[in-house]
C-alpha cells in the first residue's frame, strides 16, 4: 500500500472525478462529497487501508489523528466475517482550520468486501453539525471497486461552500492509499430519479452542475468572463507592443487599435453589467435557509440510491436482491420488496451495473449489506447500500 504522498508511483488524476453537491441531512445543510474508482490492490490490502487508525498514514495532509476512545468491540459474525465497533477522536485539518470530532465507526470485513462507516457523535467546539459517510471496497469478478463518501455540514453553513474545495483533494487522498489501475468517471449525483440522492453509474461521466449550484453559477460565470478577457487583452497588448517597438506603427494603426480596444471594453462592460443584474435578480429570489439547526420546511422523507456491479452468467438475466441488513450495533433491515432495481434484466452475459433505490426514511443511517444475483445460479455479488438520510436541495 502506498502511504502518504511520498512513496509509490505518481497518481494519474487525469480521469479522476469527485462530485460535491449541496444536500439536506435531517433538516441540516451539508455537502455531499463522493469519489469512486477501481484498483489493482488486493482486497487484503484494502482491508488494512480501511481501518480508522490507518487513515493518517494515507491521508496525512487531512487526517492528523485517529485515536480510539474507549475499548474496541470486536464481534465475529457468520461466514468468518469480523465486525469492529468503536468511537474515535478524529483530528483533521481543512484549509488551515483544525477540526476535532468524536466519531462512531463501524467496520466489517467479509470474504469479498470490507467497509467502514462513521457518524458524528460530538463536534468539539460545535463546528460541525453533520459528519458521516463510508469507505468501502468490494471484489466482483476479480475487479476491486472502491467508493468513498463524506457528508459534512458546518454549523456556520457559509463554510459549506468552502467544503467544495476539498473535493479534488478528497479524491486524491483516498486514492493515494492504493495503486489505481483504472479510474472510473463516476461521481455522486443528485436527482437521477426525482428526489433521490446517491452515487450513479460509473460508466457515465459526471457534470459540474452540483458544485456550480453552491454559487448559483456566479463563480463559474466570473471565471469564464475573466478567461475570455485574458484570451483577448493579453495577445492584444503583446501585438501592439511589438509593433510599437518595430518602428512601423502608424497613426492609422493607432486609430484602428484604439477603436478595437474601445469596442471590446464597451462589450465586456455591458456583459458584466447584464450578468451582474441577472445575478442580483437570482439572489433576490433565492430562499435563504437557516444558518444552523433544523429546517422546519424540509420533508423527513429520503429516497437514496447506489450503483453496483454484478456479473450475469447468461443473456437476459433477471437481477434480484436479498433483504439488506444493517452493519453495526443498531439492528435494522431494508426489505428486498422495497428496493427498486434498474435495470432489472441484464441483456448480455458478463459484468454490468445496476442501480438500487429505496425509501430510507424509516431506517437508521449506516451501512446495509446483502446479496445481488443476476440470473438463476448466478454468483452473489456484494450489495452494499449506505443510508445517509440526505435529500437533494430544492431549487
Amino acid at each position: 500500500m502506498t502511504k502518504g504522498g511520498d512513496q509509490g508511483e505518481p497518481l494519474d488524476t487525469s480521469e479522476v472525478t469527485c462530485t460535491a453537491a449541496p444536500v439536506g441531512v435531517e433538516g441540516k445543510q451539508a455537502v455531499w462529497i463522493f469519489t469512486e474508482f477501481e484498483t489493482a490492490e488486493s482486497l487484503k490490502a484494502l482491508r488494512d487501508w480501511l481501518i480508522p487508525e490507518h487513515w493518517p498514514d494515507w491521508g496525512g495532509e487531512m487526517f492528523k489523528e485517529m485515536r480510539p476512545i474507549g475499548s474496541l468491540d470486536l464481534r465475529p459474525t457468520r461466514g468468518d466475517a469480523q465486525q469492529t465497533h468503536s468511537d474515535y477522536l478524529e483530528v483533521v485539518e481543512i484549509g488551515g482550520h483544525r477540526l476535532e470530532t468524536e466519531l462512531k465507526c463501524e467496520l466489517k470485513s467479509a470474504l469479498r468486501w470490507a467497509a467502514v462507516s462513521y457518524d458524528l457523535l460530538r463536534s468539539i467546539g460545535d463546528v460541525l453539525q453533520v459528519d458521516r459517510g463510508y469507505l468501502m471496497a468490494a471484489d466482483v469478478g476479480g475487479r476491486r471497486h472502491v467508493k468513498a463518501l463524506k457528508v459534512v455540514g458546518f454549523t456556520d453553513t457559509l463554510l459549506n461552500t468552502a467544503a467544495t474545495e476539498v473535493c479534488p483533494e478528497w479524491s486524491t487522498w483516498v486514492q493515494r492509499a492504493v495503486k489505481v489501475s483504472a479510474v472510473k468517471a463516476s461521481g455522486g449525483t443528485v436527482n437521477p430519479a426525482p428526489g433521490s440522492v446517491g452515487d450513479a453509474n460509473p460508466t457515465v461521466s459526471s457534470s459540474d452542475d452540483g458544485a456550480a449550484s453552491f454559487t448559483g453559477g456566479v463563480a463559474e460565470q466570473w471565471i469564464a468572463t475573466v478567461t475570455d478577457m485574458v484570451d483577448f487583452y493579453a495577445p492584444f497588448t503583446v501585438d501592439v507592443t511589438e509593433r510599437l517597438w518595430s518602428g512601423r506603427y502608424s497613426r492609422v494603426d493607432a486609430a484602428n487599435d484604439t477603436s478595437r480596444l474601445f469596442q471590446r471594453l464597451a462589450r465586456d462592460w455591458s456583459r458584466a453589467w447584464q450578468a451582474g443584474m441577472e445575478n442580483v435578480q437570482n439572489w433576490s429570489e433565492a430562499t435563504v435557509r437557516p444558518t444552523a439547526g433544523a429546517d422546519p420546511g424540509r420533508s423527513g422523507r429520503t429516497i437514496e440510491h447506489t450503483t453496483l456491479m454484478v456479473r450475469a452468467r447468461s443473456d437476459k438475466a433477471r437481477v434480484t436482491v436479498s433483504d439488506l441488513t444493517r452493519v453495526g450495533r443498531t439492528a435494522a433491515a431494508i426489505k428486498a420488496s422495497d428496493v427498486t432495481i434498474t435495470p432489472d434484466v441484464i441483456d448480455e452475459a458478463g459484468p454490468a451495473y445496476v442501480t438500487l433505490q429505496t425509501d430510507t426514511s424509516r431506517v437508521p443511517c449506516g451501512l446495509y449489506e446483502g446479496d445481488l444475483v443476476a440470473g438463476a445460479g448466478g454468483k452473489p455479488a456484494p450489495a452494499l447500500f449506505y443510508v445517509s438520510h440526505a435529500q437533494p436541495v430544492e431549487a
